[in-house]
C-alpha cells in the first residue's frame, strides 16, 4: 500500500504475485510524498493472521521520483521508533498464588509435530521470565508458532488456565496465539490465569 504522508485516508493498493513482486502506480495528485507499507496474510492453526512487513527503506518518495521498496517478514524484535514488538505476547494473571511474578519463568516448547514457526523457519524452545509492563504481567515478543507452555517457579507446581476459553487448570497448556481485545491488527496474544 502507498499512503500519502500528509493527506489523511489517501492511499493506493496493490497485490504481489506468487514470487512477491509488485508494482503500484503512484498517483500524480495529490502532490507530495508517499510512504510504502506491506502486509502478509497467513491462515494456520485455525487462525487468520495479518503481519506488517518491514521495508528496507523508510524514506518517503514522490510520484515524479518513484521508489523501489523491498519488504521482509520479521517474527520477533522491537519495531523501530515504538515500544511494540513483532512477536506475540502472553498476559498472565495471578489467581490465588503468593510468589513474585517476575521470578516465574514461562517455557515455550514447540508443539509435538510442529517444528516450524508460521513463516516456515525452525521453531525452538524459548524461556522467559514474566515482566511487569505498566501493571500487566506478561512475556513479550514470542515468534508466532504453536507451542506448549508451562510456568516454573522453584519449589512450586504452577497451573495455567486459558482466560478467554476456560477449561481446567493444568501444568502444561497449548499456545495458539490469537487476537484478543482491542489491539492493533498485527499484535497477537494469549492470556492465562496462573494458580497453584
Amino acid at each position: 500500500m502507498l499512503e500519502h504522508t500528509v493527506w489523511y485516508d489517501t492511499y493506493t493498493k496493490g497485490v504481489s504475485d506468487a514470487e512477491g513482486n509488485y508494482k503500484i502506480p503512484i498517483p500524480v495528485q495529490p502532490a507530495g510524498s508517499w510512504s510504502a507499507k506491506a502486509q502478509i496474510n497467513k491462515t494456520t492453526w485455525g487462525q487468520n493472521y495479518i503481519f506488517d512487513l518491514v521495508p528496507d527503506n523508510l524514506d518517503p518518495f514522490t510520484a515524479k521520483d518513484g521508489a523501489v521498496r523491498n519488504f521482509v517478514w520479521k517474527l520477533s524484535g522491537k519495531r523501530p521508533g515504538s515500544d511494540t514488538y513483532y512477536g506475540a505476547h502472553v498476559d498472565v494473571y495471578q489467581f490465588g498464588i503468593d510468589v513474585p511474578m517476575n521470578e516465574i519463568k514461562l517455557i515455550f516448547t514447540p508443539y509435538p509435530g510442529e517444528t516450524t514457526l508460521i513463516d516456515g523457519s525452525l521453531s525452538t524452545t524459548i524461556e522467559r521470565n514474566i515482566e511487569d509492563v505498566a501493571g500487566t504481567f506478561m512475556v513479550k515478543d514470542i515468534p508466532i508458532g504453536k507451542y506448549t507452555v508451562k510456568a516454573v517457579y522453584p519449589g512450586k507446581t504452577l497451573l495455567l488456565d486459558y482466560r478467554h476459553n476456560s477449561g481446567s487448570p493444568e501444568i502444561t497448556k497449548t499456545v495458539v496465539f490469537g487476537k484478543y481485545g482491542n489491539l492493533a491488527a498485527t499484535e497477537y496474544n494469549i492470556t492465562f490465569w496462573l494458580s497453584e
